[in-house]
């Protein structure tokens, strides 16, 4: 069967330079897919810069059987579009959609562009047997894991998704697949750039979470906790260094578990190799980074999320602002360079909280990014934003992610308020703490006189 598989382009990356990283979700099912037979275009609209026309014409030229389409936060408003445009162009074909926005919101996001089939959570066990039906044109509702849309228009779903419990067993991705030297040459630039690794390439190594922040979709899109052993990962590496010449790598793992076994492995393996990846501020210890740091890591990124302890709380971060101060002071003495994020307009947030932040900020010498809480389906927040009435229009809310946004994602309001504060208000003090978490060096300066009512 042919099938076209497609990481459509995102709103966000055409407004301003914005972190793109290659499909790896939808690159783990189009080897799945070759694997099992199937003739599979996989299409990154972003790395090749793609127009929608000019997608639709690869589309058109490469005639598929069957279109299947990512879901992330800003595509909603492309599926809109795409929708009607498969029917006018291939009928009956199915469009089946997977990805973190169909997997939380699944009726709106079908209802949206029509959809025939979405393969819910993870698609690793379900999307093969979905794609074996489709290309013998046999009834897909048998296959568990799916909303599938009836002939009268009703959605269904088809029972919990299966869930791949042993991540060791599933083949390596085939980045063939994809224009892999242009992700390992930062090509287009900037966007594959990042300032401590060269010639990397991005993976994943763990499914799910043990923490339920109330902004995070990951505890509702996996089943518990997976991870791939230490070993496996670092012979994979080891094989892009040798075959593509990678000299870095991302692990985007939300939380990348057993990071000291992992630096072990990747020291034995590939020793020249840097790299970087996701923890909380919980997690380390001095012997844990100064493991990491032999074994090649030179950045961590944390969640720091507020440097407000109330605002944390609220949020189930589970973390305290003591957690992030003493993470950052442990990285630096292993060597290791730490920035993370911040999120404003937390419930819960005050001028006070907020003012707490901006002096974590300061006082820290952390470098930050700055965002405002993204209310996405199968999230606490979400789920407050609808019982509330804050969120009266799912289907709007979607529609507005995937709005032109001004070039900065703090320069306007945020797309759903859960604080008393007005708009501009927060407006203001996100771009205070931004530019100063931008313009941080990642070293503390001198140290002043502290204040009263400092948290830390």
């Amino acid at each position: 069967m042919r099938v076209a598989l497609v990481n459509p382009p995102w709103m966000y990356k055409r407004l301003y330079t914005h972190s793109i990283y290659p499909p790896y979700g939808l690159l783990m099912v189009a080897t799945l897919l070759q694997r099992d037979g199937h003739d599979v275009r996989l299409i990154d609209a972003n790395a090749h810069d793609m127009s929608e026309d000019e997608l639709r014409a690869e589309l058109i030229a490469f005639d598929p059987e069957a279109l299947g389409v990512t879901v992330f936060t800003d595509t909603f408003g492309f599926l809109e579009r795409t929708g009607p445009w498969w029917r006018e162009a291939f009928g009956d074909r199915p469009f089946v959609l997977g990805g973190s926005l169909v997997s939380g919101a699944p009726e709106v996001v079908m209802r949206g562009c029509g959809a025939n089939v979405a393969v819910l959570n993870e698609g690793f066990v379900s999307a093969p047997l979905l794609f074996g039906k489709l290309s013998r044109g046999e009834d897909p509702r048998s296959v568990r894991g799916l909303m599938v849309r009836e002939d009268d228009g009703t959605l269904v779903r088809t029972g919990p998704t299966p869930v791949c419990d042993e991540l060791d067993s599933l083949p390596w991705p085939n980045w063939d697949l994809l224009p892999v030297r242009m992700y390992i040459e930062g090509k287009p630039s900037p966007y594959f750039k990042k300032r401590r690794l060269q010639h990397y390439l991005s993976i994943i190594t763990t499914l799910g979470c043990p923490w339920a922040c109330t902004f995070c979709q990951v505890p509702s899109l996996f089943g518990g906790v997976r991870t791939r052993s230490p070993d496996s990962v670092a012979a994979e590496v080891k094989f892009y260094v040798e075959r593509y010449g990678v000299r870095s790598m991302y692990f985007r793992d939300d939380i990348l578990f057993r990071p000291g076994k992992l630096a072990e492995a990747l020291g034995r393996e590939v020793p020249d190799l840097r790299w970087s990846c996701l923890l909380r501020a919980d997690m380390m210890t001095p012997g844990m980074l100064r493991r990491m740091y032999d074994g090649g890591c030179r950045e961590i990124r944390v969640g720091f999320e507020s440097g407000d302890d109330g605002v944390l709380d609220l949020a189930n971060k589970k973390t305290a602002v003591a957690d992030n101060v003493r993470s950052i002071t442990l990285a630096r003495e292993a060597g290791i360079a730490i920035s993370g994020f911040m999120i404003i307009g937390l419930p819960g947030e005050s001028e006070a909280s907020l003012a707490n932040t901006a002096r974590f900020v300061r006082e820290t010498g952390a470098r930050v990014s700055v965002h405002f809480p993204l209310p996405l389906p199968g999230t606490d927040l979400y789920r407050q934003g609808r019982e509330s009435g804050l969120i009266p229009d799912p289907a709007g809310l979607l529609r507005s992610f995937s709005q032109p946004q001004l070039p900065g994602a703090v320069l306007q309001p945020p797309a759903v308020n859960y604080t008393e504060l007005p708009d501009d208000v927060l407006v203001h003090w996100a771009m205070r703490i931004a530019e100063v978490g931008r313009t941080n060096t990642g070293v503390p300066p001198e140290p002043s006189t502290p204040h009263a009512d400092a948290p830390f």
